[in-house]
């Protein structure tokens, strides 16, 4: 059974959806789902079944009086447990999952009824994006977590390290998830610049660092490289930021930002270099993508994804003058190299069966 930290399409969620998809010949799933969304129909689609058992959500029917939050939390967390553990008792689950730090109510229902239990974390917490662990009590969440599971499974080398530290007597595995990217034309395909940042519109993302060596490189009378920034984006000033640095700059003719989703499968195969300068411990999921799709990346020397580059399928910056050279085509990529993922998918898919039929027994 698998405890979602949200009922919508997250990053995290698509690691679950991958894992469904690649575990379906080994194990029987039923996904929890905190409340109603878009992982209902991507969970239909699989037919794979689900419940929903309201958590969070369920809090903001009520006054928003500060007072009345945590006793409000609290109860529902209690409902959510015996909830929980309704269910791992009437479909007899052998393994009990949580997605990401957020929910840990189902930890606490299968250790109530002695059934393992093991995290996944693709993101070291709020440093990453924005909640904090346990209610802000975090050695005591961290305590909680190395009693309560018998197995803690991360996403990169660099989320595995911080949390060792933090809870050196939990069993912590490093697995690499897979990622899937449907079949492009790319002969097809025309190409719309040479460099695009794909994902979400944030500033932990680092778009401004990029603008900044762009405007650096023109100062220096450089070639201005064309790049495409595309995603979703709910920060209205942090857009309206970028784009009068690139009319204050003159820069507009050469960088394009796009609001909203897109297919990464018609999108990335449109450009010839991904640049990701996120400072995230979380996965880089984007680079796989891109990497499947014909591209090279570009990535900040910081936090997991740097684990993912190899001589073949990209280049790491560790300052504006590094990734300058880069921009303005003086440090290219090796081209004549096929590009090849840094990890083998199927390798690390043995390693996580042999680990989850381990933690059944």
């Amino acid at each position: 059974m698998w405890l979602a930290h949200e009922g919508n399409i997250s990053g995290a969620n698509i690691a679950l959806l991958e894992y469904l998809d690649v575990l379906e010949n080994q194990f029987d799933f039923w996904v929890v789902l905190p409340h109603e969304g878009s992982m209902i129909l991507a969970l239909e689609k699989r037919n794979i079944p689900f419940s929903i058992i309201y958590q969070y959500g369920w809090t903001k029917t009520f006054p928003s009086r500060k007072f009345l939050k945590w006793p409000k939390v609290l109860l529902r967390s209690l409902i959510a447990i015996w909830q929980t553990k309704r269910l791992i008792r009437k479909f007899n689950a052998s393994i009990v999952c949580t997605n990401t730090l957020v929910p840990f109510t189902a930890s606490v229902a299968a250790k109530q009824l002695g059934v393992p239990h093991v995290w996944w974390i693709h993101e070291f917490g709020k440093e990453d994006f924005g909640f904090e662990i346990g209610w802000g009590h975090e050695k005591s969440a961290f305590q909680w977590m190395q009693s309560s599971s018998k197995l803690i499974i991360t996403n990169s080398k660099a989320i595995s390290s911080k949390f060792s530290n933090l809870m050196p007597m939990a069993k912590i595995e490093t697995i690499y998830q897979p990622v899937s990217l449907n079949e492009t034309k790319k002969n097809d395909v025309v190409k719309k610049a040479r460099f695009i940042m794909f994902g979400q519109i944030v500033a932990s993302k680092g778009h401004k660092m990029v603008l900044d060596a762009i405007l650096a490189g023109k100062e220096m009378g450089k070639k201005i490289p064309t790049l495409h920034i595309l995603g979703p984006s709910e920060d209205s000033n942090y857009l309206n930021d970028l784009e009068e640095f690139l009319l204050k700059n003159e820069l507009s003719d050469y960088v394009k930002i796009e609001i909203g989703f897109f297919e990464k499968e018609i999108v990335l195969p449109q450009y010839e270099i991904l640049i990701v300068a996120s400072q995230s411990e979380a996965f880089g999921r984007v680079i796989i993508e891109a990497n499947k799709a014909g591209l090279h990346v570009l990535v900040r020397n910081c936090g997991g994804a740097p684990e993912l580059i190899n001589e073949s399928n990209g280049l790491l910056f560790n300052n504006q003058d590094e990734l300058i050279s880069v921009l303005n085509g003086e440090k290219d990529f090796n081209s004549n190299i096929e590009i090849r993922m840094n990890y083998d998918e199927s390798l690390e898919i043995e390693k996580l069966i042999k680990m989850l039929h381990q933690v059944c027994h």
